[in-house]
């Protein structure tokens, strides 16, 4: 059986290639990626591979924190009740147990690694985002996640065993007899076969896509596409949760502002000046994402304005400058003070649920694939996630992982030799990706509707099929990757006929437990179909 890649040109021979051997092999280097590396036994040699610089890695970008379970008044049970009510019915339950009860181990490895984070006179300071019934954040000022991610960056290179690949580029993984056993990389300018017994996909989310997204336009869900490509199952497309709170610099970059302030009493003001979520929620500013986003576009439409505000100053010049110090550096370098301006706001793009379908070990239906962070689905987040989830699922996902790896590494599994030939098919597709993103911002956005995405969806299927080039750049693996991602989310959002979490359709405005207590599995060569859960043994 002949080896399966799809972006690479038609019968290239593999011992062509530069090949390289490892026992493991990690795409992605932000906390999830980080994790597995500096928590697998260092007899392993392990390649961690990088696209982008640390600093455009949706870790380095979090501000808000991690929720923990750790003040008097709360209990590991409310967390666990929280994250299941924000999930809209759609949570793995056992995903949600694992992930909060181990989250006093997730804390332990950060701190045993030399992260810091904010302390009061009790202990850790411990705030409040939206969803949450209590007090839980421990937060780093709000520069939380550079803070974890530049430790842990500090420990990898302290590690001989990992070998660290920046700047490569993952084409395609490699399968044979439906086992994954490695990727094709673009490296330094030359393709590279990267070879090993366990392959760990943490490379993060799509939302990148949306031309109004707080991450980097890196994070365009290029190793989602590869697993789909190679026959992992990917489950939750539709399911893209929107920021409420994001601000347009003047250079026309999207830059977040952090939850963690409406936790410290921040509000938002429409364009008459008045407070609106407490007309929409019960639980006002810190209602669950979803409905904040919601909020706000209910807002903006009413006005025809294209942002309402964010309205801090209460909170007095002292107090924001020392616990938002990134964010009050930010809005000052373009213009905005904190303690005396309204802050324009609009709702963005900014972590996507949907990916790489996992088991509790971050197994996928794909042996020898494992997946973990953003990039997978677990079952976590249901149809929205808890806000400061992320973090500790990277954490608690990333270590859970490297056991399983561990304790159950195939030893003897063979590499594949080197004669094979490389079968490449199907790209065929040129993609404008800002144009794309527009156009996903319009459709798929927070709010939805069925004859919008479909008209897309046809329009993208008639391009690929009139395009009859092959791929060689990096910009047209990630156009292809970019087109093919977007069917995926139009094809999830169109089978689910309802409103649930994030997932907003104006013709379909009711939750409808009956039919879509489900999830959206999609799988190369088998279409997208609902199932009650996913199978990975």
């Amino acid at each position: 059986m002949a080896e399966r890649s799809y972006i690479v040109s038609p019968k290239i021979n593999i011992a062509e290639l530069d090949d390289r051997h490892y026992d493991v092999i990690i795409i992605g280097a932000g906390i999830a990626g980080m994790t597995v590396a500096l928590s697998l036994d260092p007899k392993f040699k392990v390649a961690l591979v990088s696209k982008e610089h640390l600093e455009e890695s949706s870790t380095y970008k979090a501000q808000g924190g991690m929720a923990i379970s750790l003040g008097a008044d709360d209990s590991l049970e409310e967390h666990i009740a929280d994250t299941m009510r924000v999930g809209r019915g759609l949570c793995h339950e056992p995903a949600v147990e694992t992930t909060i009860r181990e989250s006093p181990n997730a804390l332990d490895f950060l701190q045993s690694l030399g992260t810091d984070f904010n302390r009061g006179e009790d202990g850790l300071y411990l705030g409040k985002e939206a969803g949450h019934s209590h007090h839980r954040i421990v937060h780093y000022y709000d520069s939380t996640g550079r803070h974890i991610a530049e430790t842990m960056a500090k420990q990898i290179q302290m590690q001989e065993h990992i070998d660290m690949l920046d700047h490569c580029f993952v084409v395609d993984l490699l399968t044979q007899n439906d086992q994954c056993y490695g990727c094709i990389v673009l490296h330094s300018g030359k393709l590279v076969t990267l070879r090993a017994h366990a392959v760990v996909m943490a490379t993060g989310g799509y939302s990148g896509l949306f031309a109004r997204s707080t991450n980097s336009i890196a994070a365009n869900g290029d190793g989602i596409a590869a697993a789909y490509r190679a026959g992992a199952a990917i489950a939750d497309m539709e399911f893209v949760q929107f920021h409420p709170t994001s601000f347009a610099t003047l250079s026309g970059d999207i830059f977040l502002l952090t939850e963690a302030l409406r936790g410290e009493g921040a509000i938002l003001r429409n364009a008459a000046g008045e407070r609106f979520m407490f007309s929409y929620h019960g639980d006002g500013e810190l209602a669950p994402r979803d409905e904040v986003s919601r909020a706000i576009v209910t807002e903006l439409q009413s006005a025809k304005q294209e942002v309402v505000f964010l309205d801090a100053r209460h909170l007095g010049k002292e107090f924001l400058m020392d616990r938002f110090r990134q964010v009050y550096g930010e809005l000052l370098g373009n213009g905005y003070y904190m303690e005396k301006d309204l802050i324009p706001i609009a709702p963005a793009a900014h972590y996507t649920i949907g990916g790489i379908a996992t088991n509790l070990w971050g197994q996928t239906t794909l042996p020898c694939l494992f997946a973990c962070g953003e990039v997978a689905a677990t079952g976590l987040h249901g149809a929205n996630r808890l806000a400061s989830n992320s973090l500790l699922e990277g954490v608690v996902f990333g270590r859970r992982v490297a056991q399983a790896i561990n304790q159950g590494f195939p030893v003897n599994h063979s590499l594949i030799s080197r004669k094979a030939m490389i079968d490449g098919t199907i790209l065929r597709h040129r993609c404008d990706t800002k144009k794309l993103g527009i156009t996903l911002d319009r459709v798929a956005g927070v709010v939805r509707n069925g004859d919008s995405m479909r008209s897309v969806l046809i329009e993208l299927q008639q391009e690929e099929n009139s395009d009859s080039s092959y791929v060689s750049s990096i910009q047209g693996y990630q156009g292809y990757n970019a087109c093919q991602l977007a069917e995926l989310v139009l094809k999830a959002a169109l089978l689910r006929c309802e409103s649930r979490g994030t997932h907003y359709r104006e013709d379909y405005p009711e939750k409808k437990d009956a039919d879509f207590s489900k999830h959206v599995v999609q799988q190369w060569g088998k279409g997208s179909v609902l199932h009650e859960q996913v199978s990975i043994r």
